[in-house]
């Protein structure tokens, strides 16, 4: 159980203020009802007829992107959020379209092009892997330039800012210069997502970034791959990568999700290992940020890092087990009546 309860929890997620930037998606999610290697074989069959249909996978338009699915969870807790991006005007009406139910506001620029993925949901023993396709649109050079005076005020006032997402290429600038220009008191988390296509950037995102001259980071997040690239260690464990992490970086707090566990290291010293939750995965993308955004959540509401960490696993594991968005309430009753793995291997 964690030490504050719901009622406290309730009150106090009204007077946070988040701000998450900037990149958001249309996903499309096809879930192929096949094995890997049935698909395969399937898509080998119609190209070699010279193309034509793939029956019987089922397809679902989402919003996404790492922001769109931080500011999702966010809203969907409760949590006052605003979420900052460029897009198209048919990219503002779907942002608006799936945010503002959620309650989260929208400042969005219409000057530039939607970001869209096409994501595959391969089937894996008891769980699922995702293959993405993705056309980043203006996600790919969100610069500081591209900041509007009104965003700024927005950032500005948050208690928390939440970067996300290396296929910006402009990603070094932005988290440079929000550094920079926000009081150090607004915590500033970062998730760079997927950086085995960005390899060539890690040095300018540990110079420019992890080494801010100013201030770092209050908050790294990441995968195990993630976390062993940013290390600059591939070979190193996942626990082993976070911890050298914690060592060379000790300002910022650093935070490892796996499908088993998930790990929080700060200068060297481990801060939290908490087991996942015993589930079905009904849905894998997004389950990361659904993690990011929960502990943010739980450790804004003044819960232990350990408690900020098991609540974040229990907001992923919410999500991915039911295809929902977890509303506050949903957290704490699945906290309470879902049973967490026994040991940690």
């Amino acid at each position: 159980m964690l030490s504050i309860d719901f009622e406290t929890a309730s009150t106090k997620i009204k007077q946070l203020k988040m701000t998450v930037l900037p990149d958001f998606y249309l996903d499309i999610i096809i879930d192929p009802r096949m094995s890997y290697d049935q698909l395969i074989q399937g898509i080998q069959t119609v190209y070699s007829r010279g193309g034509g249909n793939l029956l019987g996978p089922e397809a679902q338009f989402i919003a996404g992107g790492n922001g769109g699915n931080v500011a999702k969870t966010l809203g969907g807790l409760g949590v006052p959020t605003t979420f900052l991006c460029e897009t198209s005007h048919l990219g503002k009406q779907l942002v608006e379209f799936f945010l503002h139910p959620l309650g989260v506001k929208t400042l969005i620029s219409t000057s530039g092009k939607m970001a869209s993925s096409v994501i595959l949901e391969i089937p894996h023993d008891t769980d699922k892997h995702n293959v993405m396709f993705c056309s980043s649109g203006s996600v790919a050079d969100f610069s500081s330039d591209k900041l509007t005076p009104k965003q700024w005020r927005t950032l500005k006032d948050s208690h928390v800012i939440a970067i996300t997402n290396a296929q910006n290429y402009q990603m070094e600038d932005l988290v440079e210069v929000i550094l920079t220009e926000v009081p150090p008191s607004i915590i500033v988390s970062v998730d760079f997502s997927d950086l085995t296509p960005h390899l060539k950037r890690i040095d300018g995102f540990r110079e420019r970034i992890l080494e801010h001259r100013m201030r770092p980071p209050s908050f790294i997040t990441g995968n195990e791959t993630e976390l062993q690239l940013l290390a600059k260690k591939p070979n190193l464990t996942p626990e082993e990568a976070i911890e050298q992490l914690s060592l060379t970086y000790p300002e910022i707090l650093f935070g490892l999700h796996m499908a088993n566990k998930a790990e929080v290291w700060k200068n060297g010293k481990q801060q939290a290992l908490e087991p996942c939750f015993k589930i079905s995965v009904l849905k894998a993308t997004g389950a990361g940020d659904n993690w990011h955004a929960g502990f943010l959540t739980g450790w804004q509401l003044g819960m232990t890092i350990p408690e900020a960490t098991k609540f974040a696993n229990a907001v992923a594991g919410y999500q991915i087990s039911t295809g929902k968005i977890g509303s506050l309430e949903n957290i704490f009753d699945f906290i309470a009546t879902t049973p967490q793995y026994n040991s940690i291997k």
